[in-house]
């Protein structure tokens, strides 16, 4: 009974953690998908500049390389010291987050491209469709269905990572529990309870990657 009261008395600063670590997520996850679906892009065999190519390659092997963790301590601690700059400890995880991610989901894309075999790009030339419209119902869609398991993969990953937020001080879901346990000295109860709470997200965000894979595979089966 004593847990149970436990849980409730401080359900709020749970709820507190967890709308923090959900809003550094998304944004993240938002970012992440943007620049990472761009470079995924501009590394696949539909871009022909090699240049490019090979600046963002450099990128995405130094941020692939580069655990999510000490990206962390770099936005927070490192580039606000030599650029005598000052960052909040959250924005600071976030653009951290993104910056790691984008590498992730940069390769996933490419590979996605890399997989629709670009013959089918020039078919669509010869048969007269625009570049916008090649892209969009041809090339896109096979390459969504290709990359759609790996990248939700990567998206729940991230929902994870946001726990490297607490170690910056950032009152997210861990930080929030790691609060609850010094005052409470119940260690079991909380980070049981903060389990089964990302489990359940990773739950839902599974059962939506799955969705999202059928009605991708039903688009392009029409």
């Amino acid at each position: 009974m004593g847990y149970f009261v436990i849980i409730i008395t401080y359900f709020p600063l749970l709820m507190q953690g967890l709308l923090t670590t959900l809003l550094a997520w998304i944004l993240s996850a938002c970012l992440s998908i943007i620049f990472g679906g761009l470079f995924g892009f501009l590394t696949s065999h539909y871009c022909k500049n090699n240049f490019l190519k090979k600046i963002l390659g450099i990128y995405i092997f130094i941020v692939k390389g580069i655990p999510g963790y000490v990206q962390i301590l770099i936005f927070y601690y490192g580039i606000p010291s030599l650029f005598m700059i000052n960052i909040s400890a959250f924005y600071a995880a976030t653009f951290a987050l993104t910056i790691c991610s984008s590498g992730y989901v940069a390769e996933i894309i490419r590979a996605g491209f890399n997989a629709v075999d670009y013959g089918q790009w020039e078919a669509s030339c010869v048969l007269g469709y625009s570049l916008r419209q090649a892209f969009q119902r041809i090339i896109i869609p096979q390459m969504l269905v290709i990359s759609m398991p790996a990248l939700c993969g990567e998206i729940e990953q991230l929902l994870k990572s946001t726990s490297l937020l607490a170690t910056i001080g950032v009152m997210e879901l861990t930080r929030a529990g790691f609060n609850i346990i010094s005052r409470e000295l119940t260690p079991g109860l909380v980070y049981f309870f903060i389990a089964a709470i990302y489990l359940l997200f990773s739950f839902i965000l599974k059962r939506v990657g799955l969705f999202l894979e059928k009605r991708i595979s039903g688009g392009t089966n029409r």
